[in-house]
C-alpha cells in the first residue's frame, strides 16, 4: 500500500510540475518587434515607442497580463528576426499567401486601401495606365507587400523600381523627382498629401492597387490557445471603443468602421 501510495504521489507531483512549467513557458514575455511608422508606430522626443497602434498592443498586453519588451527597427530585419526567433511578435503585418505560413496571425489591426499617387507636374491629369512601367518610375520599400504588386505591373527593381529602407523615403524621393510614382496606403493619405502641398505640388490618384490588412504576426511556437486570446482580446477593443479612441484622431471613418464591423459579424 505503502509503495502504491508512494507511486501516486511522485506520479501527482511530477504531473503538476509538468503542468506549471508548460504554464510558465506559455507565458513567457513576448518579444514585439514594429518598425518608423506613425502615426501607428514611432519613437517620441524622448526616445520611447509610440503612435496608435502601439498605445493598442499594450492596452491588450494590460488586459491579457501579457508582459514583453517592444523593440523598433528597420523592417527588414524584424522580418528576419520574427520568421526565425521564438516568442516573437512583429506588427503592423501585411499578411500574403507567401507569408501565411511563416506566422500565426492576429488581426486585422487595419484594413485599408493603397493606390499609386504622383505629382500632377510630372505624370500629368490622366496618364495611360497600360504604359506606367514604360514610361514612369515608381518607387516602395524594400520588403513590402506593395514590391510584388509592382513588379506585376511591369516595374522592374533597378531600372523602373526605386527600393528604399524605409516607406518615408518615397516621399523624399518623390518631391525631389528622383521617382515619379509611389504606393500610399489610406491610412498616410492625409499626411502625404498635407507634405506634398507645402512643398508646393499636387497629389494625383493613378492606380488603385488592392485592399489590404495588417496584422500582428506570431511566430510559429505560441501556443494556438495563446493566440486565441490575443484575438478574442483584440476583437473586444474594436466592440468596446478602445481602438476607436486611439485611431479616431488620426484615421478616417471608414478604417476605423471596417474594423468594428469585421468584429461584430459570427465568426462561421
Amino acid at each position: 500500500m505503502k509503495s502504491e501510495y508512494r507511486f501516486f504521489s511522485i506520479r501527482y507531483k511530477w504531473l503538476l510540475g509538468l503542468f506549471f512549467s508548460g504554464y510558465c513557458l506559455a507565458q513567457q514575455p513576448l518579444h514585439l518587434l514594429t518598425e518608423h511608422n506613425p502615426p501607428g508606430e514611432y519613437l517620441n522626443a524622448q526616445g520611447e515607442i509610440t503612435g496608435v497602434t502601439a498605445e493598442l498592443i499594450r492596452v491588450l498586453q494590460q488586459r491579457l497580463d501579457e508582459p514583453g519588451t517592444m523593440q523598433l527597427m528597420p523592417w527588414g530585419r524584424a522580418l528576419n528576426i520574427a520568421r526565425t526567433a521564438e516568442n516573437t511578435a512583429l506588427f503592423e503585418t501585411v499578411r500574403t499567401a507567401e507569408r501565411e505560413h511563416w506566422f500565426k496571425w492576429v488581426g486585422p489591426l487595419k484594413h485599408y486601401q493603397i493606390s499609386l499617387y504622383g505629382l500632377k507636374e510630372r505624370v500629368g491629369e490622366r496618364p495611360d495606365l497600360n504604359a506606367l512601367a514604360a514610361n514612369y518610375t515608381a518607387c516602395s520599400y524594400r520588403n513590402s507587400a506593395t514590391v510584388d504588386e509592382l513588379k506585376q505591373r511591369g516595374f522592374i527593381e533597378g531600372k523602373t523600381l526605386v527600393l528604399t529602407s524605409k516607406s518615408g523615403d518615397c516621399l523624399n524621393m518623390l518631391l525631389l523627382g528622383r521617382v515619379d510614382l509611389t504606393a500610399v496606403s489610406e491610412l498616410s493619405l492625409p499626411e502625404f498629401i498635407a507634405s506634398v502641398q507645402q512643398a508646393g505640388h499636387e497629389l494625383i490618384l493613378v492606380q488603385y492597387l488592392s485592399g489590404r490588412k495588417r496584422y500582428l504576426a506570431f511566430s510559429r511556437d505560441i501556443a494556438d490557445e495563446r493566440i486565441a486570446r490575443w484575438q478574442q482580446a483584440l476583437e473586444q477593443s474594436y466592440r468596446d471603443g478602445t481602438m476607436r479612441k486611439l485611431y479616431q484622431p488620426v484615421y478616417a471613418e471608414a478604417i476605423i468602421q471596417r474594423l468594428e464591423d469585421f468584429a461584430v459579424q459570427p465568426k462561421y
